[in-house]
């Protein structure tokens, strides 16, 4: 065995643009030890020390030079791994070639007709540029990015789009990296399909040492092919090429299939019911002090003219038409704003509207294989319900659930004990001999489209339920979880919005770290 490059024992990373944490916490699951994580905002640096207490935390700027908290990233200490969720807000072109072609940033530019061109969007993508610069004095073996998919169009202004580059500065900085003697792969990936309650859209740019190997990074989630009618892993195929936006959407530009048939494919993912909070269902709003405005009355009759069947819907305050989800959905993409309502149609889920944190009280209802067989598992029109221990057909938008609010839990008969409660979406563990799973179900008294408007309750997502679909545990007031967040609920949210979903982190932290693990040992 050599010795190892950099001094630490394990294989050491660094979080640039640290957030809430996401991808630490993605990283560190996945084996490496983040040692150091720096932010320009000294809440989120708190909140993400209280959580990692053994990572050195920087208060830094690490792209403005103007700024006083500004600090050369060149100076950071070395690491086999640099992570950096680099920002993605207002991602507006602005013509950025000239700073390039003199060799110079974006702040190094002394032109005062450029710097009156130049938009604070384009100096925030500038920080795409710090692990770059990091890069170049240090070489990481390898190197993980995470940006909004538009991060593809950086470059010139197309003529006649106000927010759409040519890709010419994007294509620059890629080729720098590959001067610096890397490889790399971009990835696009939904993380609704990593466990998490939301549909979230991102790219995902590896780097790494042109002299390791090639790090597996196809997505294959498993599906249900109903075709072949077989459980299968999938394989990510793209429907059209990528658009001169650089948006990269699932559904839109890639799905997945079948890789014997070739048929389209769902794969398991998780709906928003899983991270909404049903002890709260909020106010009738025909009893509320103060009447919602005419916009959101709107928009509420909106969701119930599309999803009137279902007792609930979630809705972006500020979407455009057509994004309302249903509980049996992924939420939307959840931004730095407290923008998503939920709307109810029902007064409780007979007796088990409990917090999403509490467990479920003990039921009867043990003979599963009964009620398995009564199909009582969500289903599609014109589909067999799963029987058995099969896994369960997918949740889609398309669906009608036959079992309108369930758990289903695993009781030790001999110890009295339980598992955690799990949605039905998820496949039921091991079946034995023994009637060991209990299902417990509620049907809804009402839909959305039985109610009147007046009768319907109304509030918004709190923070907790929010970070619950962004992949945290939030522990906060009456929430008990993992993850320590406190401030405002519009602090709290902006740092949730924000950050990296730590479970796609951690899928690709642990391909990498395989790649770095089998070079130690062929050394």
């Amino acid at each position: 065995m050599r010795q190892r490059r950099f001094r630490h024992d394990t294989l050491s990373a660094l979080d640039l643009f640290s957030g809430f944490g996401g991808l630490t916490q993605g990283i560190e699951r996945a084996g490496f030890d983040v040692i150091m994580a720096a932010n320009h905002n000294s809440y989120k640096v708190e909140v993400h020390e209280a959580n990692h207490p053994s990572t050195e935390h920087w208060i830094a700027d690490l792209a403005n030079r103007d700024s006083s908290d500004y600090h050369d990233v060149r100076d950071l200490p070395a690491a086999d791994l640099v992570a950096a969720g680099v920002s993605c807000v207002n991602h507006s072109g602005a013509n950025t070639m000239k700073a390039y072609a003199e060799g110079l940033t974006l702040f190094d530019l002394e032109d005062p007709d450029y710097d009156d061109r130049v938009t604070r969007s384009e100096r925030d993508r500038a920080t795409a540029n710090c692990v770059l610069h990091y890069a170049a004095t240090h070489h990481p073996r390898m190197i993980l990015i995470e940006c909004t998919t538009q991060l593809q169009s950086w470059g010139n202004l197309v003529p006649g789009k106000r927010k759409v580059g040519d890709g010419s500065t994007y294509r620059w900085w890629l080729k720098q990296f590959k001067n610096l003697g890397y490889k790399h792969k971009v990835v696009f990936l939904n993380s609704m399909f990593f466990g998490v309650g939301q549909s979230r859209d991102r790219g995902y740019w590896i780097f790494w040492d042109e002299k390791l190997e090639t790090p597996d990074l196809e997505h294959r989630p498993i599906a249900w092919c109903s075709f072949c009618d077989t459980v299968v892993e999938s394989r990510q195929m793209w429907k059209t090429g990528i658009p001169p936006t650089g948006t990269v959407c699932y559904g839109k530009q890639y799905e997945y299939r079948c890789p014997s048939c070739r048929f389209p494919v769902v794969p398991q993912f998780t709906p928003s019911l899983a991270a909404l909070d049903l002890s709260n269902l909020g106010t009738r709003i025909g009893d509320r002090d103060k009447p919602l405005a005419l916009s959101t009355m709107a928009r509420i009759e909106r969701a119930r003219q599309r999803l009137g069947e279902f007792p609930a819907v979630l809705m972006p305050a500020k979407a455009t038409r057509g994004s309302e989800r249903h509980p049996w959905q992924p939420m939307s993409t959840q931004t730095s704003q407290q923008e998503t309502a939920v709307v109810f149609a029902v007064d409780n889920f007979q007796g088990i509207a409990r917090g999403a944190g509490d467990p479920l009280p003990t039921q009867g209802g043990s003979e599963t294989m009964a009620l398995l067989s009564s199909a009582v598992i969500p289903f599609r029109k014109n589909t067999t319900p799963t029987m058995h221990a099969e896994a369960m057909p997918t949740v889609t938008a398309e669906q009608v659930p036959g079992l309108l609010f369930a758990s289903w839990y695993k009781q030790n008969g001999s110890t009295g004990t339980e598992t955690a409660p799990h949605p039905l979406t998820d496949p039921f563990g091991a079946l034995t001999s023994r009637d060991t799973t209990a299902l417990v179900f509620a049907e809804w008294q009402q839909t959305l489209a039985e109610r009147r408007i007046e009768d319907l309750k109304f509030r918004m997502m709190g923070p907790h339920e929010i970070g619950r679909g962004s992949g945290f545990d939030p522990d906060f007031g009456d929430y008990h979880g993992t993850y320590i967040v406190w401030g405002s609920a519009r602090d709290q949210v902006d740092g949730y919005g924000n950050a990296v979903t730590p479970a796609v982190g951690e899928w690709i932290g642990a391909r990498m770290r395989t790649v770095l693990h089998r070079e130690e040992v062929a050394a």
